[in-house]
């Protein structure tokens, strides 16, 4: 007899997860939805390095734990590897949901969940601005720094 850790499979495929051990259909929308309302969910947590859990978070660390919260998607754990394995879209095609993703000097540093055409959270550690917080997408600091955008949520063709 499989435990529920082990029955608990998640596939995202153009659009879709299943969750067979929960028995969860949802179509990309409501994973985005999703998404989002559990990211919000975090807002104040305090920034620590190399963290993942809700009492405080780094911007991988963050990211990774929304997606396995609100939808069960498990995400490699660093800015880089989420840069290397999510299928990359454009800027203008991206939506609520997406992950943004950032560069200084040529190098992968920062994830952030994309809110809408104008903000994103993520979890900061930058002089007063620190711990999970809404940004607007053309920050001065993270707004250059962009330097593409993965979707784990595909929409259907």
């Amino acid at each position: 007899m499989m435990n529920t850790k082990s029955s608990l499979l998640s596939v995202w495929m153009v659009g879709w997860v299943v969750l067979i051990g929960n028995a969860v259909f949802a179509d990309a929308d409501t994973l985005r939805q999703a998404i989002i309302e559990t990211a919000k969910q975090y807002q104040g947590v305090s920034y620590r390095y190399g963290a993942e859990s809700p009492n405080a978070f780094d911007c991988s660390g963050f990211v990774r734990y929304v997606y396995r919260t609100a939808v069960g998607i498990e995400l490699p754990r660093t800015s880089k590897t989420i840069w290397a394995s999510g299928p990359s879209i454009g800027i203008a095609e991206a939506k609520m949901g997406d992950i943004v993703v950032f560069a200084s000097k040529g190098i992968i540093n920062h994830v952030a969940i994309l809110l809408d055409a104008d903000s994103v959270i993520h979890a900061v550690s930058l002089g007063p601005k620190t711990g999970v917080i809404i940004s607007p997408l053309k920050d001065r600091y993270f707004g250059p720094r962009i330097i593409g955008v993965r979707s784990f949520l595909l929409p259907l063709e």
